[in-house]
């Protein structure tokens, strides 16, 4: 009977201290959990902007789970940010050898990667890592965009005009604008290296894409001044104030250069009166008109144009100060005095 109770006591015995073990067992955390907490710190670490407590804890989250990839990618990103970009690199090359990635993990991998190779200036390695991507997932628009940029940087602008066709298939949209800035830009590439013909191509191209493209016109008739053909080079700029009229006062001194080089400098009244029937409110136009007309000693015509533009647009101050000085040589102190009254409330309401 005693042994029986000495049997029975023991049996609890090892029951409780079972029980005890299980809880105690249940209590401990886990090295999972340990490492996603290690991960949130970091995060938290991250967003509050201290970087070096992030690194940490995304190091201790790694050294608990090694498939905590975004943990991985993160710390080579710190290490890049902070000057350690062949750290960051080797991290984030590592990680591409690894098979059990997943395609959105992968392509996050590349990513960084071309973020890495930028900043080392290895733009080349960095469109590699973009091709990369599009193997994963064609025409993804991040790397369209990214790619966009380092021709941008580089200076390629027939990349980077193909570049940006591409991206505006996916986007559905695109500015004629810009595409035709592209060939703008190459144009004057060529221009500054004495490749007239190219540049000329590359400018007529832009004009294609976008009429109103000003400066193509310019580089046009720049690149025509340099082969010493004067009136294909005021044909370019004539082509500017018919289509971009608005725009043309930018135009008008080499416009009046090149007349006065072929002898035909009377056109220039034609040419002014063109484009203010086309663009009523290019008021540059009118300025020139009237100066024209004093030249010529019609003083009263240049009164009365500046007279018609401040009736248009009475906050445009070279009309009233140009009015002010026909006033004054056409023996009309009153009505100048009036008009220079009229322009200094002009500025005191503006500064005030």
């Amino acid at each position: 009977m005693e042994e029986l109770k000495i049997l029975i006591i023991t049996l609890l015995g090892v029951m409780v201290l079972a029980g005890l073990s299980f809880v105690s067992w249940r209590r401990k955390p886990k090295k999972g959990n340990d490492a996603s907490a290690d991960y949130a710190a970091g995060l938290n670490y991250l967003l509050a902007g201290d970087a070096a407590m992030a690194l940490r804890k995304f190091r201790d989250a790694v050294q608990k789970d090694t498939t905590n990839i975004d943990a991985y990618l993160k710390i080579g990103d710190i290490l890049r940010e902070n000057g350690k970009i062949s750290q960051g690199i080797k991290i984030h090359r590592d990680l591409t050898a690894r098979t059990t990635l997943t395609d959105v993990q992968r392509m996050q991998v590349f990513r960084s990667l071309v973020a890495d190779y930028e900043n080392s200036n290895r733009p080349d390695l960095a469109l590699k890592m973009i091709n990369k991507i599009w193997e994963i997932k064609q025409d993804d628009l991040w790397a369209k965009e990214k790619q966009l940029q380092i021709f941008e940087r580089l200076e390629q602008w027939e990349d980077a005009a193909s570049a940006y066709k591409s991206l505006s298939k996916i986007k559905g949209s695109s500015d004629e604008s810009k595409l035709a800035s592209y060939r703008i830009k190459q144009g004057q590439k060529y221009a500054a290296e004495n490749k007239g013909k190219d540049a000329r191509l590359a400018f007529r191209e832009a004009i294609k894409i976008d009429a109103r493209a000003t400066e193509a016109y310019i580089g046009l008739s720049d690149s025509y001044i340099q082969e010493n053909r004067p009136q294909d080079a005021l044909n370019a700029l004539k082509k500017l104030t018919e289509n971009a009229s608005d725009k043309a006062s930018c135009a008008f001194q080499q416009i009046k250069d090149l007349l006065y080089q072929i002898g035909e400098f009377g056109e220039i009244e034609n040419i002014y009166n063109q484009v203010i029937a086309k663009s009523p409110e290019n008021w540059e136009a009118y300025m020139q008109l009237a100066k024209l007309k004093v030249k010529k000693g019609h003083l009263d015509q240049a009164i009365e144009i500046c007279q018609n533009v401040l009736q248009l647009n009475p906050d445009y101050k070279p009309a009233r100060e140009q009015l002010i000085r026909y006033y004054h040589r056409d023996g009309k102190a009153l009505l100048a005095v009036e008009q220079a009254l009229a322009l200094i409330d002009d500025n005191d309401s503006q500064s005030s």
